[in-house]
């Protein structure tokens, strides 16, 4: 799907080149063909969809955003993952004592993203003045495809660098920059409130949506069932009763249309991350051959216990599992033991090879044999159908939510349910945790909804690596719960240089 006309990606300067001295909104090289001619050219037009997916995921040399390093800041943060090891990929983040100097995140990496769907959709607008009926289709998908990939970038963005909306006091807090066409290099825009950000983010998705151009369904691309699955998802983090009330809505629209199905039997489920046949993957960025993948970089690498091995769960997180030895999730948990990653184990306190602490969700495609062709997940059902419970539970829709809650329980073990007494936020976020581990979600799911993270084990280190004291208990009010917007960035933005993050 990706990498197939690199000459004219670079040409549109669809992703352009983030400069650590220019920052962001660097324009086309000099000897880019003229962007007014290059964008009328109709048979770039798949060219500039495939260059924007391809940017999405990154490459072995740009890992900051999906390829890798934001999946993993997502989990590593958090109280069910770690990343101990000195120099590892991923450890800065679990550390957590990172400064303006030292940290960029996913900032110059999603920002070209953004970019890159600013000038599809300029191509778009210059495209209708000429097309056929047929073509109108056509760009049509293309801009509905660019509206949603560029909410989804903003998205990923505010929870990086922002507070929860919902300690945001009402959307005032400073959000990001919102840039909403290709800029002239002297431009230097300020941050935007973070309701500002939401609602655009909304807003763009719901344009997207509405426009009908989305296939139901699509292995690579986002769908109109993935834009609404992505929406239902920005609602829940929004937070307020109408917000839940709309993530509610559009999580049931996508669980009722019957497109998608749980996995339930185990082989079925080990292959829902990687493989082209899962009916519950909504949208993956798609890795088809060794030409696409992010190679030793890419997140199945430096996951897998015959890879880097560089992440692995908590012993909180063993123990949480341990309570049913018969979930099926232990299927995509794997032991070290005769593996690359079993000398690692062996220097823990009270670990052993033949426990199971290693994310193997993501194995690579069977047919190539390789784990590093593993596709990388960005949505899929099973999280759609725990959003509609939690949401649900927060307007005090108890039976909704027991009724999707369940679900994803009896899946994990068909002998297994949860009581209506038993019902409560902490129940639900307990069963996302086990759920979507490995996938990015469980550090987002502490600060968006105000609670601690309790990294230290029962007052003691358990496997985790030495922290320093704020990182070991925290919640969203600790400054480094956000990141900090580089300094590269700053130096050269007077107006973001005056908004920095607090603390920083």
């Amino acid at each position: 799907m990706k990498r197939i006309i690199i000459s004219l990606m670079a040409s549109l300067a669809l992703v352009g080149i983030t400069s650590s001295c220019k920052g962001f909104l660097e324009t086309e090289p000099a000897t880019a063909i003229k962007t007014n001619k290059a964008l009328k050219e109709h048979s770039l037009l798949q060219a500039a969809i495939r260059g924007l997916y391809d940017e999405l995921q990154g490459s072995s040399s740009s890992t900051s955003y999906y390829a890798q390093s934001f999946t993993i800041m997502g989990d590593v943060r958090g109280d069910d993952m770690q990343c101990p090891t000195v120099g590892s990929r991923g450890n800065a983040y679990y550390k957590m004592d990172y400064t303006r100097h030292n940290i960029y995140g996913p900032w110059y990496t999603v920002y070209s993203v953004i970019r890159g769907a600013n000038r599809l959709l300029q191509m778009c607008d210059n495209l209708k003045q000429r097309a056929s009926e047929i073509s109108l289709k056509e760009i049509a998908n293309a801009k509905a495809q660019a509206q949603a990939i560029r909410a989804l970038c903003y998205f990923d963005l505010c929870r990086v660098y922002a507070v929860p909306y919902a300690y945001s006091n009402g959307g005032t807090a400073l959000g990001v920059p919102l840039v909403m066409s290709v800029l002239e290099n002297s431009a230097m825009p300020g941050r935007n409130t973070l309701k500002e950000c939401y609602d655009f983010i909304i807003k763009e998705l719901n344009e997207a949506i509405a426009s009908n151009a989305l296939e139901p369904t699509s292995y690579g691309y986002i769908s109109q069932s993935a834009a609404k699955a992505l929406l239902g998802r920005v609602y829940l983090y929004k937070g307020d009763k109408e917000s839940n009330a709309q993530a509610l809505k559009l999580s049931k629209e996508v669980i009722e249309s019957n497109l998608y199905q749980l996995a339930t039997d185990p082989d079925a489920y080990e292959q829902i991350w990687s493989e082209s046949s899962s009916k519950e993957m909504i949208f993956s960025i798609v890795n088809f051959d060794t030409n696409d993948y992010a190679d030793r970089e890419g997140l199945a690498y430096v996951l897998h216990v015959n890879g880097y091995y560089n992440a692995f769960i908590t012993r909180k997180f063993y123990d949480e599992m341990r309570e049913d030895p018969d979930d099926i999730r232990w299927n995509v948990l794997w032991a070290s033991k005769g593996t690359k990653a079993e000398g690692v184990v062996k220097n823990l306190p009270d670990a052993d090879p033949e426990m199971k602490m290693f994310i193997g969700k993501y194995p690579g495609k069977a047919a190539l044999q390789d784990m590093r062709t593993n596709d990388v997940p960005v949505i899929r059902l099973a999280e759609v159908y725990l959003n509609a419970a939690e949401a649900a539970f927060k307007i005090e829709d108890k039976a909704t939510a027991l009724q999707y809650l369940n679900v994803i329980v009896k899946r994990a073990n068909p002998t297994k349910s949860v009581a209506e007494s038993d019902l409560t936020l902490e129940r639900i976020l307990q069963e996302r945790a086990k759920e979507l581990v490995g996938e990015g979600h469980r550090f987002y799911d502490l600060m968006r909804n105000g609670l601690k993270c309790e990294r230290f084990y029962k007052g003691s280190a358990g496997w985790h690596g030495a922290l320093i004291p704020e990182a070991q208990a925290f919640d969203h009010t600790y400054f480094r719960a956000i990141l900090p917007i580089p300094e590269t960035e700053t130096d050269v933005n007077a107006t973001l240089k005056s908004q920095q993050n607090p603390g920083y």
